[in-house]
């Protein structure tokens, strides 16, 4: 397989990104390190997979760059521990794990606020496009039609699909979907599910199925949190989708509460929209993750750790 081919030959995005690519001079980070990353934007479920990573890993930090944070600059949950200076997905991170969490551009700079932390390890969250760090253990979370599209923006692609031979470790999010044999791509290859576990509420996780809610989500693949919703058994009668990472403001929020009450509703959003918006008084779906058990422990025996 030629590194570009069919549509991504006559793209001068990708013929850009290539070159940065390969001669980005990368540098190792100074604490034993997962990046974890992908080619397509957004939706891949990085985020779920880093919260997962974090939880068997030694005293484990989190890197990330913040993505739509409202304050530019290098910050750590311990002293703003908020989505404006964390990302959305950087807060929920540090709400679901506890450990700490460095938002920063500069990835390096952020490890080594991560080391005076105390962390022993650290984890990149979206680093693969981030070519001058050189993760030891490079994760690739690739969706099953990768393999056959195009950068964008002929396609969905941040970088051409070859890219991936750059990745030490990849794994097929099926997200709902059954499980498929991965294509053989020379790598060792894992898969990857969703578990629809239920309504997260302040009292807790209550089921789902023959509930009537009122959804809403600001994030960049909002119809598989629909189809999660209706394949859980909830019962949708409404919904309002927003631009990915969107800060609804909170007067939305409580339009669509008295909307939901007036139908016999419970509002529902994401878990990273629930967070982003500073934990409201709303529900969240709650997803597990299903992945191959060997996952962990190939990092794991590839960091030493």
């Amino acid at each position: 397989m030629g590194y570009l081919r069919g549509l991504d030959l006559v793209n001068p995005y990708a013929w850009v990104v290539t070159y940065l690519r390969f001669r980005t001079e990368a540098r190792t980070p100074p604490l034993p390190s997962v990046g974890v990353g992908n080619l397509r934007t957004g939706g891949t479920g990085k985020t779920p997979l880093v919260s997962e990573l974090v939880r068997r890993l030694p005293s484990p930090a989190v890197v990330t760059l913040g993505y739509r944070r409202k304050h530019r600059g290098c910050f750590t949950s311990e002293e703003h521990p908020s989505p404006e200076y964390l990302g959305d997905e950087g807060y929920m991170l540090h709400r679901r794990t506890g450990v700490p969490v460095v938002a920063c551009k500069d990835r390096l700079k952020g490890t080594e606020m991560a080391k005076a932390l105390g962390a022993k390890v650290v984890v990149y969250d979206d680093v693969f496009q981030y070519f001058a760090v050189r993760p030891h253990v490079s994760v690739l979370l690739l969706r099953p039609s990768d393999p056959n599209s195009y950068t964008l923006p002929f396609g969905p692609l941040r970088e051409p699909f070859p890219a991936y031979r750059f990745a030490d470790l990849l794994v097929f999010n099926y997200k709902l979907d059954p499980p498929l044999p991965p294509p053989d791509l020379g790598k060792p290859t894992f898969g990857m599910r969703y578990r629809v576990e239920g309504i997260a509420t302040g009292r807790g996780i209550v089921p789902l199925k023959g509930r009537k809610v009122f959804v809403f989500c600001a994030i960049a693949d909002p119809f598989s949190f629909l189809r999660a919703v209706k394949e859980g058994g909830g019962i949708v009668v409404g919904k309002k989708i927003y631009p990915d990472h969107w800060w609804i403001p909170l007067e939305e929020v409580e339009r669509m509460k008295r909307e939901a009450e007036r139908q016999g509703a419970t509002l529902l959003c994401t878990e990273k929209d629930y967070y982003r918006l500073g934990e409201p008084d709303v529900s969240y779906l709650k997803l597990g993750v299903e992945i191959d058990g060997s996952f962990f422990k190939e990092v794991r025996r590839r960091l030493g750790v």
